[in-house]
């Protein structure tokens, strides 16, 4: 292959790579929906194969504020039960390798320009779930300010119940 058929060859795969790229034309970024459908993808595809995020991709994907959450130190109950494990982007009871299927992901409430609530749809275990995701972040930085889980629990408010206890409240 010579150097002009390379050029030919990488500007028509650039091209088509451009073309098929999701996102919105007038900012080149992804929008609310399609940043909670690509992590929520991405995150069933790493659990299945055990292999989770690194701590620092991991807590990019958050809030500031809950990321300061997430970091500090909790105390928990002296004779409390190891009871199910929260996952934080599936639910409770979500163990580490189990499968699962995300189903559809679409606009719920707010603003396409953020913050805006995006509904997830899972299935795991046969049993259908949906997860409610608040999203947030200015000029498509998008960050997971919350997660709501069909049990109608939170993850800002399980983080949360256990730094009451410590007198430690970060507000967003």
């Amino acid at each position: 292959m010579n150097r002009r058929q390379f050029v030919f060859a990488l500007s028509g795969a650039l091209t088509l790579l451009a073309a098929t790229r999701p996102g919105r034309a007038e900012c080149g970024g992804l929008s609310v929906r399609e940043f909670v459908e690509t992590t929520y993808y991405k995150q069933a595809r790493l659990h299945a194969a055990r292999t989770p995020l690194g701590n620092d991709d991991f807590y990019a994907l958050f809030s500031p504020g809950m990321r300061r959450l997430m970091q500090a130190p909790r105390q928990y109950p002296k004779n409390q039960t190891i009871g199910p494990l929260l996952n934080a982007f599936f639910g409770w009871g979500v163990l580490p390798g189990a499968e699962i299927k995300v189903g559809k992901v679409e606009h719920h409430s707010g603003d396409e320009m953020g913050p805006a609530t995006i509904r997830v749809e899972i299935e795991h275990r046969g049993q259908p779930h949906r997860i409610l995701v608040h999203v947030i972040g200015p000029d498509d930085d998008w960050r997971i300010a919350n997660i709501i889980y069909d049990s109608g629990k939170s993850l800002l408010d399980h983080l949360s119940k256990h730094h009451r206890r410590l007198g430690l409240l970060f507000l967003f």
